[in-house]
Formats: structure tokens, sequence, C-alpha cells
């Protein structure tokens, strides 16, 4: 047995030995004598598969490579545009913002010029809202001329009235608070009566109006200056429904603020000396 791979190993060596003689034989005649020239071609169909077999992996890891990149770069891009378009609506939402409390501010400045009496330019900077109470905290207090009972404006109506002065600031009761009662006037007929808040910054209640008062629904209420306090004229809502109950001698009337209740930023303090401050 072991003479079998002593010859075996032999024959192999041997055979390597004529296979390398015969290579190199056959590059030295190809280089000097061009002898494979015009066999090469045909020789390279043989390669081409081998070729193709050792160099697909490369290929495959080059593509995977450019590929997770260019995954990565799109990700990246999108999150860049992602966070652009959030600035920019922030921005939009801003300059809305600005828009808005301009127009605000005009309408504001549009009011103040029709009020006769004195007037104080105040800002909302807190709002107390629950089931019991509606206040706004305002930045002018008694150091500026607020004082408790004084009247309380925006651009579109009656807000409510200053319940509590501090040195810089002040709380004002709105109108639409369940405690607030307010005298009042129908523009259209002349009809006197009392405003009551229901707690709701959308809803108060006309008190007390007989079946046989010409009333409907959009007529406009304004002040009426009863009660020496609120100067008379000045819009404080409008009539949104007129309900007669069967065996009820007053009419259910609903009356929606026209005042920006829980909304306005700016407000309008109206002092009135022949009032007489409280």
């Amino acid at each position: 047995m072991n003479k079998s791979l002593h010859f075996g190993g032999k024959v192999s060596s041997v055979r390597f030995c004529v296979l390398v003689t015969l290579s190199v034989a056959m590059i030295f005649a190809d280089v000097r004598y061009s002898v494979f020239s015009q066999v090469r071609p045909y020789l390279t169909l043989l390669v081409a598969p081998i070729q193709v077999v050792v160099n697909t992996p490369q290929k495959v890891f080059y593509w995977a490579d450019e590929h997770l990149a260019s995954r990565e770069g799109l990700v990246a891009e999108n999150q860049s545009l992602q966070a652009e378009i959030l600035l920019l609506r922030s921005r939009q939402q801003r300059l809305d913002s600005l828009q808005a409390e301009n127009v605000r501010l005009r309408e504001l400045l549009d009011a103040s010029q029709r009020v006769d009496e004195k007037i104080v330019m105040a800002e909302v900077i807190g709002f107390d809202q629950n089931a019991y109470s509606h206040k706004l905290l305002i930045d002018k207090g008694f150091s500026s001329g607020a004082y408790v009972g004084q009247p309380a404006l925006d651009a579109t109506g009656v807000l409510g009235q200053v319940v509590e002065t501090a040195a810089y600031s002040s709380r004002v009761l709105l109108i639409a608070d369940a405690s607030h009662f307010i005298p009042v006037q129908l523009s259209r007929t002349g009809f006197r009566g009392i405003l009551r808040g229901t707690g709701s910054l959308k809803l108060m209640e006309l008190m007390s109006v007989p079946r046989s008062v010409d009333i409907k629904k959009g007529d406009i209420l304004t002040t009426s200056g009863l009660d020496n306090r609120f100067p008379s004229g000045y819009p404080v809502g409008v009539v949104r429904s007129v309900k007669y109950t069967q065996g009820k001698a007053y009419a259910d009337i609903d009356v929606v603020p026209l005042a920006q209740l829980g909304r306005s930023r700016h407000v309008m303090l109206i002092d009135k000396p022949q009032a007489g401050k409280k």
C-alpha cells in the first residue's frame, strides 16, 4: 500500500512538471511567435463564465453598499425636508397669528375712537375659567387708574367689569359669568331688561321678558345705562332664539355675547368719573 502511494506521488509530481513545462512553452511561443493569436478570442469565451462567477460577489457587495448609502441619503434628505416643512409651517402660523392680532388691534383702535369716555388700554395676561367663575387677568391695576366696577370692552362689545385690582393687574368678571347681571336695551324697539350670564361663554339669558314684547332672532341688545356703571349704547349681545312655553308668562330668550369672551387679548377699560368710583 505504501508502494502504491509512493508511486502515485511520483506520477503526480511528474505530471505537474510536465504541465508547468508545457505552460511555459506555450506562453513563450505565444509571446514570441503569437501562436495563439487566432485562438485567443475563442479561449476568452471559455474563461468568461469563470470571470463572471469570480466577480459576482464583489459586484453584489458594491451594489449593496451603494444601495444602502443611497437609501440612507434619501432617508436623511427626507428627514431634513420634513424638518424644513415643520419650520415653514410654524413660521406661517406665527405670521397668521400676527396678522390676526394686527386686525384685532385695528378693530380695537377703531372701537376706542368711537368711545366718548376716557379709556385705558390693557392686555389680557391670564384667564380663569371653571364651572363657577369666568374672569380675565389684565396687566393694568390701580396704578394705571383701574378701579372696581370699571366697565371693560373689546373691539366688538362689552366684556364685563373689574372686580378686583392690584397695583399692576386687575381681574375682570365676564358678562357670561353666572353671577353677572347687566341692564340692556333692545335697539330695535327700546325694550329694557336684564341680561344674565349662564356660565357658558357662548350663551346668556334675557330675564323676565313678557310674551307680549316684540322681540325676535337677530335683535341687538346694548347697554341701557340704568345701573349707572355701564355707559349706555354699547353692544352686548344678539338674540339667538325666542321660545314661548305653554303656561309660562315669560319667554325663554337666548342671547349670544358679541364680545370675544375668552379670546380677546386686548381690553379697553372705560373711565366714567361722573358715575363715581367705588
